[in-house]
């Protein structure tokens, strides 16, 4: 029972990191940083691609993160199978 506990574990871990990236976007959404720190970064690589950040909405924030830790969840299941199977 150990092992399935420590493959939820290390899934969770994976579905908590991919949200909490989201989340720091979210605040820099909330805080109106978000859009000036895309224009330095398509700068600073010589792009020029018309993204405009959308003004923060709650729900969307939340779907957003709610998503983002299910598919980090998901992919940290992936990960967690296929390398106990390759370690074998």
């Amino acid at each position: 029972m150990k092992k399935k506990s420590d493959i939820f574990k290390k899934a969770l871990v994976w579905g908590v990191c991919l949200a909490g990236f989201h989340l720091v976007w979210i605040i820099l959404v909330l805080l109106k940083w978000a859009q000036p720190l895309l224009n330095c970064i398509f700068k600073l690589h010589m792009l020029s691609v018309p993204v405009q950040v959308q003004p923060f909405n709650l729900t969307y924030a939340i779907i957003l993160l709610c998503v983002t830790f299910v598919i980090g969840t998901f992919y940290g299941l992936i990960f967690y199978t296929v390398k106990k199977k390759i370690s074998k």
